[in-house]
């Protein structure tokens, strides 16, 4: 479906995602007006791409090109067009960039009698904008000079973004409060987003904050007063929405934020800030996993609603977001498809302010507990074979560890960065690696080693001395390590003041605190203790203890009768996520060689989960047992999400954007030929 745009938007979207901000949307103009020297398939190119006919623009755009290669109005709108249409960034560059060399060699850079310098001041804009979408950030600030030298009004605002790229902060809130002082609500808007950017660069929790609030409010006040639906042109809500909740979190106001993205996704923008996207991410951290399922859907059906030129740009932290569901829902396999393709195919960092070196260390990260979690994973499905299945499915899993040792060569890589590993670690402030959730954070001990975690979480500490609602994740953090250095007392006392004083919304951290809180109750011989964090561990997160590979202390009770229930009782036996207690958990077996039931129960007989298994017509009592095991093994050790296979595919989105591409052609084609009545 191609979006009617009326007035034709000089668009610079510009995103900083994940904990990062976004700067959507672009100075709003009149439709431009073709030089009085055009021919007429100029005039007719160019009217088409006001009135954002596209394809059809494209073709005009051509069939000028092929009568004069050097036509300015062709260059320009085939420029734009590839741009904005196709995504084609570098043909784009090379069209606009023939345009201004064409008109700059015929009429120079002043504004000489008969020159059309509104299609050259309109060339310069989409240039700068482009430039910065393909990371050329000096270029950038050059084109932008250049047009402030020859025109007005000033494009204040814009020189923000790039400035806040190449680190020059100061330049870029200076750039940014001026804007906000004009008397044009569009450089307001903008200047006021840059300002949320610029702190969030200089990673301030609460002038990130207010910043980002004051944005998002002023937004919502405009919007009250607008008419305009038109998802390019209407005030700019969702991003504004997106930015504050990222400043909410970064002050840990997650209810805040949740209600700022809910209101971002009331309406539909051209942006890649997708409000869906940040709302997983909320869900999943809190342990609302059905919600965040329900995200990733709406994430998708917001993604291929978007412009050719933006459909793409977030495929891979939408990717991300689709495998970090999946790693909870102990869902190897599927999900390092999803963040392979996003390590294969990164997003340009243009539209966001992270580099390319944090979102790759974020994503190693990822990758990494992908990858331990399939190990583990492959050693429970080895504990429930024969002899010759063990010995194949072990060295299939050290196989799937030692496929992690290149993600843990990029992430430490990203983190020799001092600042980064700062960042990464005072968490919910940019310039990190990122994204990277509170309740991974913890793996960068066995990345980076104890010591290493240690001195850098020091220096987080001081630096986070005036924010004291840091402390209890800094807390979580130094357990880990401590626990890893051996010293269990420190490491249970940490995590037991870090559980205590927890935010509630992070429910999934809890659950790790908790679970490195029972190692270091049961290390210490304080059994009892550790019985409590580990059920407490299970009940907040059960795929915790899987993707730490820990053991549940358990023993095993068969009530039933045959074969099938004995011989599940000897495969729990030398399973991997349970170690021999025999007052710890335990596991009562029930059933006949028809059907069986495996339930978990705490030491207080508190029921945790229950798997059953129906005996298929000629199936072995063995391969019945194997499978029973390995229906206790997913109950038990993951986060259920509800997902079936059908609904994983369903997350992808790689087919329903293709098909929404070709539809979106389409419905061009017809629009264009038939009038807009007859368009599906």
């Amino acid at each position: 479906m191609t979006l009617p745009r009326g007035r034709r938007l000089r668009r610079g979207l510009w995103l900083l995602l994940s904990g990062a901000l976004a700067l959507s949307g672009g100075r709003a103009s009149m439709a431009q007006q073709a030089p009085a020297q055009a021919s007429t398939l100029e005039q007719e190119a160019l009217r088409l791409y006001n009135d954002n006919h596209l394809v059809t623009a494209r073709a005009k755009a051509e069939s000028v090109l092929r009568v004069d290669p050097d036509s300015i109005v062709g260059n320009y709108v085939l420029g734009c067009v590839l741009r904005e249409a196709e995504g084609s960034l570098s043909r784009a560059m090379f069209h606009l960039g023939h345009a201004r060399e064409v008109y700059e060699t015929r009429y120079g850079s002043t504004r000489v009698a008969g020159a059309p310098w509104q299609i050259h001041r309109d060339i310069l804009f989409a240039t700068q904008a482009l430039a910065g979408e393909m990371e050329e950030y000096e270029y950038q600030l050059h084109v932008l000079e250049f047009h402030d030298f020859l025109y007005d009004p000033d494009l204040l605002a814009e020189h923000a973004w790039p400035l806040v790229h190449l680190n020059r902060l100061n330049e870029a809130r200076d750039f940014a409060q001026r804007a906000v002082r004009t008397s044009d609500p569009w450089q307001q808007s903008l200047g006021r987003n840059a300002l949320c950017a610029v702190e969030g660069a200089a990673r301030a929790r609460q002038p990130q904050y207010q910043a980002c609030l004051d944005a998002f409010q002023s937004a919502v006040r405009r919007a009250q007063g607008s008419t305009d639906t038109n998802p390019a042109t209407s005030p700019h809500v969702t991003v504004h929405a997106y930015n504050a909740a990222l400043g909410a979190l970064a002050v840990l106001r997650f209810d805040e934020a949740e209600r700022m993205l809910i209101e971002g996704t009331h309406r539909l923008e051209f942006t890649t800030a997708n409000p869906w996207r940040l709302l997983a991410r909320l869900y999943l951290d809190t342990g609302r996993t059905v919600q965040a399922v329900d995200s990733l859907r709406e994430m998708q059906r917001w993604r291929v609603r978007q412009p050719a030129n933006l459909r793409d740009q977030d495929r891979a932290e939408t990717d991300v977001a689709v495998a970090t569901v999946l790693l909870v829902a102990g869902e190897g396999t599927a999900g390092l498809r999803f963040i392979d393709r996003a390590i294969e195919r990164p997003d340009r960092r243009g539209l966001v302010a992270s580099d390319q070196e944090q979102a790759l260390g974020a994503h190693a990260l990822l990758r990494r507990a992908l990858r331990t979690l399939q190990s583990e994973l492959e050693a429970e499905q080895a504990s429930a074979s024969g002899f010759t299945g063990r010995v194949s499915g072990s060295a299939g899993s050290l196989v799937t560890r030692a496929r992690a040792w290149p993600d843990d060569e990029r992430v430490t890589n990203a983190l020799t960065d001092e600042l980064r590993l700062d960042a990464t670690l005072r968490m919910y402030v940019r310039r990190g690696i990122e994204p990277v959730p509170t309740w991974l954070v913890g793996d960068l001990v066995r990345v980076l080693g104890p010591g290493v975690v240690a001195v850098a979480l020091r220096d987080a500490r001081r630096e986070e001395a005036a924010f004291p609602s840091i402390r209890p994740l800094h807390d979580a953090l130094e357990a880990e390590l401590r626990l890893a250095q051996g010293d269990e007392a420190q490491a249970l006392s940490l995590a037991e003041r870090s559980l205590a004083a927890l935010p509630s919304a992070e429910v999934l951290l809890q659950a790790r605190v908790a679970a490195v809180a029972a190692e270091a109750a049961h290390a210490l011989g304080r059994d009892a203790a550790s019985y409590g964090y580990y059920e407490r561990a299970m009940q907040k997160d059960a795929g915790t203890l899987r993707r730490m590979g820990l053991a549940l202390p358990a023993h095993v009770r068969a009530a039933g009768n045959g074969a099938a229930v004995e011989r599940v009782g000897a495969l729990l036996g030398r399973s991997p996520r349970l170690r021999s207690d025999d007052r710890g958990f335990e596991v009562l077996v029930t059933g006949t060689e028809a059907a069986l039931r495996l339930c978990l129960r705490s030491p207080l007989a508190t029921q945790l989960t229950c798997a059953e298994a129906t005996r298929a017509r000629e199936e072995s009592s063995e391969a019945f047992a194997a499978r029973a095991v390995q229906a206790f093994h997913t109950e038990a050790f993951a986060t259920r999400v509800g997902l079936s296979t059908t609904d994983v595919r369903s997350l992808d989105g790689t087919t329903t954007a293709n098909d929404a591409a070709a539809r979106e052609q389409m419905n061009g084609v017809l629009h264009d030929i038939t009038g807009p009545e007859s368009s599906p």
